[in-house]
């Protein structure tokens, strides 16, 4: 689903040598301080936290964080209390970038990593990155490219093999229920488990987003405890037995709900989580007893029966998007929510169980495509036809959304279908946009503007608007 081109960081500036530490620390601790600007390259900034009773003559951990938008912020705050807890440093950029041009986020890394070694008094051995979507496959290719991480937190990203393959980090993955990347976190658990790495996958409601701040810190303390399994961080048999007593009452409350194939798979990642360091023969044999049971076996079968029809889907989405993409003008069928068979799957999702989360996933990928992916490429091609016919299946998928609505006015207002460029445009304020001096100098809109619907529109939003 992304266009970012993964590749092994190989050309990554060589770790510097690290500085002596100066004696106080150079920004507040126990607070995100923005817009840093990185030594060896002023134009790429980071937002910091030092954990209240940071002492720059210590070593401390320190997670990289990747955001596809750059959203440093944002990203970090997911992370800020487990980091405040267990003394970790923050670093995220604000320059990284899915959906794009690799350049960008090789100059975004190749500034930071000598930031982390040169300015801060990190742990060597418990260097972290987490991302999200394309800031995943960022994480993985450091990963690959470095030898020098000690675990990643991947989010919704895409299983990418030449990254993940002959490493040794641990890697804690989530994807949400109707994420278009979430088939794709499944894979890139298999094959950890394959290689024999340390893992764990966990799965929240919701779709291509970050994880929620009580998942990310399950994935610091996941890394917390491997650290321990490892050697680098000092055994706390009371933070193990509190962390193991409180993942074992989850999967425990699963179980006692019925719902049995998440209580298993709980049940496994305590024993890939605590292995080595506690003793998991509780969790191994409830996994184990949970595993035969008529009823996972039922949900496992249902499970792969969903997933083949998913895969079928997806294969026919892109039949359907590569038609649109390279047909020639006036032999692409201009009927994409027939072709999409988008009422089939909005009955599916009426069902409950695998069947009607699989129809939502699949959805929310349709409409990930349609309202942003296909429409950015024919904009920049100057195929506004083709445009409108994508943002088309989009707003039938989501009509309330006011962006999608205000799009499709554009494309179709550049296509020269100026009638229902209006009805479009009417459609996204009606459903909330209301940027008057952005509707009035939009050059996307200028076929229309001498239109009377167009002023009516126009005259109606300013009347709403006016004070009093």
């Amino acid at each position: 689903m992304s266009r970012v081109t993964v590749v092994c960081l190989a050309f990554l500036l060589v770790a510097p040598t690290p500085m002596v530490p100066s004696a106080r620390a150079e920004h507040p601790t126990g607070e995100m301080v923005e817009g840093i600007a990185c030594q060896k390259d002023p134009t790429q900034t980071y937002t910091l936290y030092l954990p209240p009773g940071y002492d720059p003559s210590q070593r401390w951990p320190v997670l990289l964080v990747f955001d596809p938008r750059g959203r440093s912020v944002l990203a970090a705050e997911l992370f800020r209390d487990a980091a405040e807890e267990y003394g970790w440093i923050i670093i995220s950029s604000n320059d990284t970038r899915s959906d794009g041009p690799m350049e960008p986020n090789v100059r975004a890394i190749n500034a930071l990593w000598p930031e982390v070694h040169l300015r801060l008094p990190i742990d060597t051995s418990r260097v972290y990155a987490a991302g999200f979507s394309g800031g995943a496959h960022l994480a993985y290719g450091l990963s690959k490219g470095t030898g020098e991480l000690a675990g990643v937190v991947a989010c919704g990203g895409r299983f990418f093999r030449d990254t993940l393959e002959d490493t040794s980090l641990a890697l804690f993955g989530a994807a949400g229920t109707t994420d278009f990347n979430y088939r794709h976190m499944r894979t890139v658990d298999e094959f950890l488990e394959q290689q024999g790495n340390r893992h764990r996958l966990e799965i929240f409601e919701g779709t291509h987003t970050w994880m929620p701040p009580e998942l990310a810190r399950l994935a610091v303390e996941f890394l917390e405890i491997d650290a321990m399994r490892r050697g680098t961080r000092t055994r706390d048999d009371e933070l193990i037995a509190r962390l193991y007593g409180a993942d074992m009452k989850v999967a425990e409350d699963l179980e006692e709900s019925g719902n049995e194939l998440a209580a298993m798979r709980r049940y496994r990642s305590i024993v890939t989580t605590f292995g080595g360091v506690w003793a998991v023969d509780e969790p191994e044999r409830r996994a184990g007893r949970l595993e035969g049971s008529p009823e996972v076996k039922r949900a496992i079968k249902d499970e792969a029966k969903c997933d083949r029809y998913e895969a079928r889907r997806v294969s026919e989405f892109e039949e359907v998007m590569a038609d649109l993409r390279f047909a020639e003008d006036g032999e692409y069928a201009n009927n994409l929510e027939r072709d999409f068979r988008l009422s089939e799957l909005q009955r599916r999702t009426e069902g409950d169980g695998c069947e009607a989360v699989t129809a939502q996933r699949l959805l929310d990928t349709a409409y990930t495509f349609t309202s942003f992916y296909l429409p950015r490429d024919f904009f920049e091609e100057g195929r506004y036809e083709r445009a409108a016919a994508s943002l088309e299946v989009a707003v039938s998928i989501r009509q309330d959304n006011p962006i999608i609505w205000y799009n499709l006015a554009c494309a179709r207002a550049r296509a020269g279908d100026k009638k229902d460029a209006v009805e479009a445009l009417a459609q996204s304020i009606d459903r909330g946009f209301r940027n008057l001096d952005h509707i009035e100098s939009d050059a996307d809109l200028e076929s229309i503007r001498e239109r009377d619907d167009y002023r009516e529109v126009v005259r109606a939003l300013r009347e709403d608007d006016a004070p009093g």
